[in-house]
């Protein structure tokens, strides 16, 4: 059985139109399934439906064979962790502070965290290399810094399913590479991760699974690399890709990966 399914999804937004038609697939426990699209094509709003923070026009999202619409907020936070892919802090908080809010949906209604929760939180942060920053404010660290401290949170939560809108960005290749081998060995340890990336490295590096988003609906969906050929990617993306070699962080060798350009102006297959 699928961990998580969704079933004939859509949503339209006003002004906008359709932004997503029919979306369906399943993902088992422990898998790592990458969502791939050009700027618009719907990976955030497909994340935000998977969450719950949007509501479909049509279909449903299933959680172990249970609709997500009959859990309540708290409950479902319990569930799933969402990475957005922008977000401000209303205040200036400590690193560790930021990241005990993970721990909210396992606190009982108007209680302060335990030392259980601070250690989870902790825990969290060592896990990415970030305990020297505990007590640094979130404002006052690297864009980099603070992504990181974004996913200690995820992490703190404890959900099974992580949700991530571009979890990597902002990074450079060293914490992008912390990063893939974090959700790796969560997803060994029995999580299941769905995140979207314009990093087509990281999609081939991390995911088992990618499906690539293109006029409202899921263009090709497999192994990724099935889908990271530049047909396919030319399509999606409006622009020529090619296959150049390259080093990648991620593998600590040198891969094939698709390029945006063409070989001296020459026709692409």
């Amino acid at each position: 059985m699928n961990h998580l399914e969704a079933k004939s999804l859509c949503f339209s937004r006003e002004g906008r139109g359709t932004v997503l038609s029919d979306i369906s697939f399943g993902i088992p426990a422990g898998r790592r399934l990458a969502i791939l699209g050009a700027n618009g094509a719907g990976k955030t709003t497909l994340l935000s439906l998977l969450g719950g923070r949007l509501k479909a026009d049509r279909g449903e999202i299933l959680m172990d064979g249970i609709s997500i619409a009959g859990y309540s907020p708290r409950a479902l936070a319990g569930k799933i962790a969402f990475l957005p892919q922008i977000e401000r802090l209303p205040f200036n908080y400590k690193v560790l502070e930021f990241v005990l809010m993970g721990r909210a949906p396992h606190i009982p209604p108007l209680s302060m965290p335990g030392p259980g929760d601070e250690a989870k939180a902790r825990a969290a942060l060592a896990e990415l290399g970030l305990e020297p920053l505990a007590d640094r404010r979130a404002g006052e660290i690297s864009g980099g810094e603070f992504q990181l401290a974004r996913i200690a949170r995820c992490l703190a939560q404890e959900a099974d399913l992580l949700l991530l809108d571009e979890p990597t960005s902002l990074l450079d290749p060293a914490n992008a590479q912390r990063v893939a081998k974090e959700l790796g060995a969560l997803a060994d340890r029995g999580k299941t991760i769905v995140f979207s990336t314009h990093d087509l490295a990281l999609a081939l590096a991390l995911a088992d699974e990618a499906i690539l988003l293109h006029g409202a609906g899921i263009l090709c969906r497999g192994q990724p690399s099935a889908i990271l050929q530049p047909g396919l990617l030319g399509t999606a993306y409006g622009v020529d890709f090619r296959m150049m070699e390259f080093p990648s962080t991620y593998t600590h060798a040198s891969t094939l990966q698709p390029v945006a350009g063409k070989p001296d102006g020459a026709a692409l297959p």
